[in-house]
């Protein structure tokens, strides 16, 4: 069924403009009758009906709600490591898919990308466009924030005030599934570029209280790595689980 956020609660009937509702009409070219879910990006779905359709937009009778199966009660925040290509779009992308609650690229004494004010504004907009849309797709009852690019230093300060720092290195011993059986609720998976984390930046991530993990003997790709550590984060916590609500 077709998704879409929105900026207030919908009620009643409800008109969808803008880009959404011209993709409603004239792309997707959905007639009265057909159904669509709307959400307010604050853990609601709306069940709607569309009444109408014209080049504009959409018009659709709110037909009921109920709480958003898509958020996880962890919330995870992704401090990936700056990388080459488009590597940054994958993580960003697949991350808000399965589930994360932010992305924060972060650049460290490794990372081969480095980005200064203008183009950083740039990227974290294209981010934040492919973590919207990827919200939609896979059902979020939010949309993810991107933040701007932050020195390695700075996030590990944030995450330690804020959560508990999960830092994955090569040199890391203990396992994910280990660290999760004491973890709360608020965590920060940190993942380095192409070359690594230098063991300096490993000594910082330990001296706030991070803990230095791995995902097992085989040397993943930075884009890989995010990816299976919030796999295995979400399925510990009982997450892949499929609760189905009822509609109010």
């Amino acid at each position: 069924m077709p998704r879409f956020f929105v900026d207030e609660t919908p009620q009643g009937q409800y008109f969808i403009g803008g880009e959404d509702g011209r993709h409603i009409a004239k792309s997707l070219r959905m007639r009265p009758g057909e159904e669509l879910t709307l959400c307010d990006g604050q853990g609601a779905d709306y069940f709607c009906t569309v009444v109408s359709c014209d080049g504009e937009g959409a018009l659709v009778q709110v037909e009921g709600s109920a709480p958003s199966k898509g958020e996880p009660p962890t919330k995870v925040t992704v401090c990936q490591c700056l990388a080459k290509g488009d590597k940054m779009e994958t993580v960003t992308q697949k991350s808000v898919e399965l589930g994360a609650w932010e992305i924060w690229p972060v650049e460290s004494s490794r990372c081969v990308v480095r980005l200064d004010g203008k183009s950083a504004g740039k990227k974290t907009a294209r981010l934040q466009k492919i973590a919207r849309e990827a919200a939609m797709q896979s059902g979020r009852g939010a949309i993810p924030q991107v933040l701007e690019p932050a020195p390695l230093k700075q996030a590990l300060e944030t995450a330690a005030k804020e959560g508990e720092i999960f830092f994955f290195y090569e040199r890391g011993e203990e396992s994910l599934k280990a660290a999760l059986a004491s973890a709360g609720e608020r965590l920060f998976v940190f993942v380095g570029p192409e070359g690594g984390f230098s063991p300096e930046e490993a000594a910082l991530a330990q001296s706030l209280g991070g803990k230095l993990l791995t995902l097992g003997p085989r040397i993943l790709r930075t884009e890989t790595a995010p990816l299976a550590a919030l796999s295995c984060i979400f399925y510990e916590r009982g997450d892949m689980e499929v609760e189905r609500g009822n509609r109010q």
